[in-house]
């Protein structure tokens, strides 16, 4: 290996003032996170202010989204060419501009080009911040920057209906965006002084694999915006999501033998040979699917059946989101003092036991009665991804901090799409089923169901006028009681796959092994000023 490898491999020097590194993490992470939901949640009033129809305006949140699942892997070749620092202040800037002009969007398609720009500046903070604390912190800050990691994700997921619904009824919905806007100033200013200053690796950009990453992005891309768009177009029914995922793996085919024929890829696949490594993985795969079931399950129910507002939704994701401040910091504590692996299970554990408590649903059920629930996985999901994640740091060397910042925003995108489809599809096969069987027993003519039917007329009499509209009033309300029924029990089943796939997590904590011993990287290079 020459002198310029041997340069780049060596660790960089700590920033200056880590702590903002790590309030940089926190705050850029959440932000990201929080953007993507606040953009699911209040999509039918964004649609409604710019005039969109449905399948039109169903791809706003997936312009987004997508964007970020490109500019992943690209982020990571730009920060080690250009520095970590240089990109993610860029990035903040073309994100911070491009949320405060989507309120101002004349129409559908000058909004999905900002949307474009918003989700490929957001996407830089995730893979380049998350490599940062496993690079640039020492090493006994890791485990409050894991901690600040992982919280961004189940706080920004639970806190958006709330943020949502008070801006639609007491401001404006165009602060769902401008208040990125808001944040992305005091985000640069930590990126500014949080992070290292560190030379351009001119080298790097003349000879680093641009085309490759570039390949690997868009093939990412393709088959992610296939599983979001999968659904609502009836999945293999539809042409465009066949071409799609068709595309998709042919180019991450043609990028996985494109990077097998280099001397020096970007992405060292060899650090997925190394021992638990693919484990991790898949349980970073897992956390990100209960936290999606935990955050959509109980939202659509209390929507779906109760018939509230995301206001009112929020109140009970705040179960979640809220204990995060205590529930990360007391993590990042422990995980200094226990096994990491002791401390993964103990949370799959934990997040298992609140998904099987939620089986107890009934289409009685309120806010109220899911605090228990939903406090017991976020607490463990908090713990068990901040763990996993800090298990996997133990498996790096030198040199991994590219490749693990490619592997935690996919994992992350992926996860948390795959985890969105698998449960939409699943729940509504589920309520299609209860349906049926439901209604099999709510046959016309069957003395018990025109006993109920004239009682629902009955209580309707007083506020229905004209011969027969009482009746027909009833059988609504009939068929309304049968759907919501069926809509309880799709969420009772959702929630008991969530703790079936936590349990298989558990498993999989039993075939991690000690982290492989990692060579003594060499002395860090000075960093010389911007």
């Amino acid at each position: 290996m020459n002198a310029s490898a041997d340069a780049v491999a060596a660790p960089a020097p700590p920033a200056p003032l880590p702590w903002l590194g790590i309030a940089a993490v926190l705050v850029g992470a959440v932000t990201t996170t929080l953007t993507t939901r606040l953009t699911s949640i209040g999509l039918a009033d964004v649609r409604g202010a710019i005039g969109a129809g449905f399948d039109e305006g169903a791809w706003i949140p997936t312009a987004f989204s997508a964007a970020q699942m490109m500019i992943g892997p690209l982020a990571i070749f730009l920060g080690r060419a250009f520095t970590p620092r240089r990109v993610l202040l860029v990035g903040c800037v073309v994100y911070g501009v491009a949320e405060f002009l989507l309120p101002l969007a004349p129409d559908l398609r000058t909004f999905l080009l900002l949307q474009v720009m918003a989700g490929l500046g957001s996407g830089t903070f995730i893979p380049l911040t998350a490599s940062f604390i496993l690079t640039s912190l020492p090493r006994t800050l890791w485990p409050w920057g894991l901690a600040a990691y992982a919280m961004n994700i189940i706080l920004g997921l639970n806190v958006a209906s709330s943020l949502e619904g008070w801006y639609v009824e007491h401001v404006t919905w165009d602060w769902i965006f401008w208040q990125n806007t808001v944040v992305a100033g005091p985000l640069f200013v930590l990126y500014w002084f949080g992070l290292r200053r560190l030379p351009i690796d001119h080298d790097y950009l003349r000879h680093g694999d641009f085309r490759g990453m570039l390949l690997g992005a868009a093939g990412f891309t393709l088959v992610f915006v296939a599983l979001d768009q999968g659904d609502r177009l009836d999945w293999f029914s539809s042409t465009l999501v066949v071409t799609l995922l068709a595309l998709g793996v042919i180019a991450l085919g043609l990028f996985l033998l494109h990077e097998s024929t280099l001397d020096t890829p970007s992405l060292d696949f060899a650090l997925l040979a190394r021992r638990n490594v693919i484990v991790l993985i898949v349980l970073v795969l897992v956390t990100r699917f209960l936290v999606t079931a935990s955050n959509s399950l109980v939202a659509n129910y209390l929507i779906q059946v109760r018939g509230l507002r995301p206001l009112e939704v929020g109140n009970a994701l705040l179960w979640v989101a809220l204990p995060q401040f205590v529930i990360a910091p007391t993590v990042a504590w422990m995980l200094g003092r226990i096994e990491p692996r002791f401390a993964i299970g103990t949370g799959l554990a934990i997040a298992t036991a609140g998904f099987l408590l939620a089986t107890g649903i009934t289409s009685q059920w309120v806010e109220s009665n899911f605090s228990v629930a939903l406090l017991l996985q976020a607490m463990g999901e908090t713990l068990e991804l901040t763990a996993v994640i800090y298990f996997f740091g133990h498996h790096l060397g030198p040199a991994d901090g590219i490749t693990f910042g490619a592997i935690i925003q996919t994992a992350r995108l992926f996860g948390g799409q795959l985890g969105t489809s698998v449960l939409i599809l699943f729940t509504r096969k589920a309520e299609q089923w209860h349906s049926y069987l439901i209604g099999e027993h709510v046959a016309n003519g069957d003395p018990v169901t025109m006993e109920r039917i004239a009682s629902y007329a009955k209580a309707m009499t007083p506020l229905t006028q004209g011969t027969g509209g009482a009746e027909e009033r009833g059988i609504g309300l009939l068929a309304a009681a049968v759907r919501a029924q069926a809509y309880t029990l799709s969420a009772l089943d959702g929630f008991l796959l969530a703790a079936v796939v936590g349990l298989l997590g558990v498993c999989l904590v039993l075939c991690l092994r000690e982290a492989p011993a990692i060579g003594t990287p060499p002395p860090a290079v000075p960093p010389r000023p911007w």
